[in-house]
């Protein structure tokens, strides 16, 4: 498996480049983000992969760090979403927005993918909100204290195991909360908020 490549940008086309690596040239398709921080050809990058494999073809798919890579890898297990279509999605949504579609599906009506309904917006956001926001109290009750603003104890499990279903070990996302919640004047009232505000700091 090609988990990651580091090599020379050799040319760039929408959404598909060609990065040289150990003499050898890899076309990836890329996500939003990575294509808008490849700015140099012939420049070196280093880039998260994922390999899909099929009967008679490889694809790579490429990303600017592994909390796209794992949004991509939990696109590929809604029904309906393949490779393809879980990297149109990334071409043409960032990070936040694809966590605002899962959160909120009302918030489908604003978005806009060639190839994508409303209908397969509608099912990414059940299909995902769940494993995201998934709550689990017995094993994160107690992990870190809330002060003020969020009274309710959901919101701190659901931004908790969303940072631990993006690939965080559940040590380093605490950690990242309770930074978050040390800084008084912010006034966080909702699960998104926490965690984008969370993901800041490791970006």
């Amino acid at each position: 498996m090609i988990s990651s490549l580091r090599g020379k940008l050799l040319s760039k086309k929408n959404q598909e480049i060609i990065l040289e690596a150990g003499g050898v040239g890899y076309q990836v398709f890329i996500s939003k983000k990575l294509s808008e921080s490849m700015t140099g050809l012939q420049s070196e990058y280093m880039i998260f992969t994922y390999l899909d494999v099929k009967e008679n073809s490889m694809q790579l798919y490429g990303f600017s760090d592994e909390k796209e890579k794992e949004i991509f890898k939990m696109l590929l297990s809604v029904s309906g979403i393949g490779p393809k279509m879980a990297h149109n999605i990334l071409a043409n949504l960032s990070f936040d927005e694809i966590l605002s579609l899962i959160s909120d599906s009302a918030y489908s009506k604003n978005i806009r993918i060639p190839g994508i309904g409303a209908k397969k917006l509608e099912l990414i956001s059940m299909t995902l909100k769940d494993k995201i926001f998934k709550i689990d109290k017995e094993t994160g009750r107690g992990a870190f204290d809330i002060p003020g603003e969020l009274s309710g104890e959901s919101i701190r499990f659901e931004a908790l195991n969303a940072l631990i279903n993006l690939g965080y070990p559940r040590a380093d996302g605490e950690k990242l909360i309770r930074e978050v919640l040390k800084k008084t004047d912010l006034k966080i009232t909702t699960t998104e908020e926490l965690i984008r505000r969370a993901l800041d700091l490791v970006s």
